[in-house]
């Protein structure tokens, strides 16, 4: 059996973070990945994820700022731009608590008229008497590149990554290490770190760690400006019922964009669940669109993905013994990803966090089966 300091499970952007940052420390790691890195059957595929600052909540609001930094000196390590600044716009009252929090974190924002936002990116519309908050800080994270630069960067400072490798089982050990089981061999080591996504749940029911995780299936739709301008991200809470809409500008390609509906998507395995997309959802978008961005035109291609949703819609970051576990999802997690992988090497490492963890503990309430 072949031993390592740490192993993890799941090369997409949690696992491929908290890879570079172990290696980061000098330990021996080992990156399990079920696919190949960069694969689109999970949560981290695409081009695109958006970045924000903005949240009803200053303790998110703290962690992305801390995220930010941490993301800057991912760009500084692997040598390319992989978090462009666009400015974010909040759309509808609820945007209010977000600006409280913003403010209550020490960060700012700006109430802007529909008419100043035409001004500025004419193909923008929203109706006169919209509350529109702007955050200048609010940007796209490039999603595919930044998961192959994390497990370049790993892979250079002597990670091990196996792709095409199946982890059947996690086992804590009675001497408080961990084998991990795949088809063809079984590795060893004082510490595992679960960041499997959607394929977490069965594992960590294995290791005898239950939780209610929920996979759902989600989309985008991509369209395409006949103004060349790169738009800032939107979220549009004005919209009933409450999926919302929320736009993501490709800033490599001026005038590519995409629109989803947030949490929208049934339950699904990720086995089993289908790549074909809702038709219904694509037509809602499509409508959405229409409005708001004048111009546009639909690209003919929507992608599925996976969320890995908690019944709170926070995060997992904890660790029970010798399994520390991620899932950093519910659909805004992408933005925190060079965070969450130093904070989960702290946790594989006995580190402290850099943020109170207890919100995001394994042994809260609502994750319990």
């Amino acid at each position: 059996m072949r031993r390592f300091d740490a192993i993890v499970v799941g090369g997409g952007a949690t696992g491929t973070a908290v890879a570079r940052s172990l290696a980061g420390r000098d330990r021996e790691v080992l990156l399990l990945e079920r696919f190949s890195i960069g694969h689109d059957r999970g949560s981290s595929g695409g081009p695109t994820r958006i970045f924000r600052l903005t949240y009803e909540d200053p303790g998110y609001v703290r962690m992305a700022r801390l995220a930010l930094e941490r993301w800057r000196a991912l760009e500084d390590e692997a040598g390319e731009r992989l978090l462009i600044t666009t400015s974010g716009l909040d759309v509808g009252t609820e945007g209010r608590r977000s600006a409280e929090a913003l403010w209550a974190a020490g960060e700012s924002c700006d109430y802007r008229t529909a008419d100043e936002i035409a001004e500025r990116w004419p193909h923008l519309y929203f109706a006169r008497d919209a509350e529109i908050f702007e955050q200048s800080s609010g940007g796209v994270c490039l999603a595919a590149a930044t998961v192959r630069a994390q497990a370049r960067v790993a892979n250079e400072l002597g990670a091990t990554i196996l792709e095409g490798t199946i982890v059947e089982r996690i086992t804590p050990q009675s001497d408080d290490g961990v084998e991990v089981v795949t088809p063809g061999e079984t590795f060893g080591a004082p510490v595992a770190v679960l960041a499997a996504g959607s394929w977490a749940g069965p594992l960590l029911t294995d290791a005898g760690r239950p939780l209610a995780l929920r996979p759902s299936l989600e989309q985008v739709t991509y369209f395409r400006s006949d103004a060349p301008q790169i738009l800032p991200t939107v979220i549009d809470w004005t919209v009933n019922p409450p999926s919302t809409p929320y736009l993501v500008p490709d800033p490599t390609e001026p005038g590519a964009f995409k629109v989803a509906l947030h949490m929208s998507g049934p339950a699904a395995d990720p086995d089993r669940r289908s790549f074909d997309p809702d038709p219904v959802r694509v037509e809602k978008v499509r409508d959405y669109t229409a409005d708001v961005v004048r111009g546009s035109h639909p690209t003919g291609v929507t992608h599925t993905c996976l969320y890995t949703n908690t019944p709170d819609e926070d995060f997992v970051l904890d660790r029970i013994g010798p399994l520390v576990i991620g899932s950093p999802c519910s659909g805004h997690g992408f933005k925190f990803t060079p965070l969450i992988g130093d904070i989960l090497a702290d946790l594989a490492t006995g580190g402290a966090p850099p943020v109170d963890l207890t919100r995001f503990s394994a042994a809260r309430d609502t994750l319990r089966i």
